[in-house]
């Protein structure tokens, strides 16, 4: 556990930072299905959206059950990653290479999801939420 996640205090912050990155998430995905080309690939994003909208309610029980806030500060990071996907999309001309950059994006969205689900959930254990952790190994799943 990183200094990151060390008490309760930086733990909400820590949920309110997965929550808000849901919620960006849950903002961008209908541009992405809307500029995506390929059938299979716009049926994969919406499956997507509807998964993160279902993490972005388990959050905010999770911050319930807790007395947290679910809100807090718009996640940085998310915020950049979509928005440099959204500048890769717009520079394509070609609907394949819309797809690819909707992909890459995708990608690099889902490798910072794992790493800060994995940081979270290992948090609340070493705070004795168990069933915390569970549920967020669970999204991670």
């Amino acid at each position: 556990m990183g200094e990151h996640t060390s008490n309760g205090q930086t733990f909400e912050r820590d949920l309110q930072a997965l929550w808000s990155a849901e919620k960006q998430l849950t903002q961008a995905m209908p541009l992405m299905i809307e500029r995506a080309s390929n059938l299979g690939l716009k049926k994969n994003l919406a499956l997507h959206l509807a998964e993160t909208h279902q993490h972005k309610v388990a959050i905010e029980a999770i911050c319930k059950q807790l007395g947290f806030a679910h809100e807090g500060e718009e996640n940085a990071e998310i915020k950049s990653l979509v928005e440099q996907g959204e500048r890769e999309m717009s520079t394509q001309v070609s609907d394949v290479k819309v797809d690819a950059a909707i992909i890459a994006g995708a990608i690099k969205i889902e490798h910072y999801e794992i790493s800060r689900y994995e940081e979270v959930a290992n948090a609340a254990e070493a705070l004795g939420f168990e069933g915390v952790a569970k549920r967020l190994r669970l999204t991670l799943e």
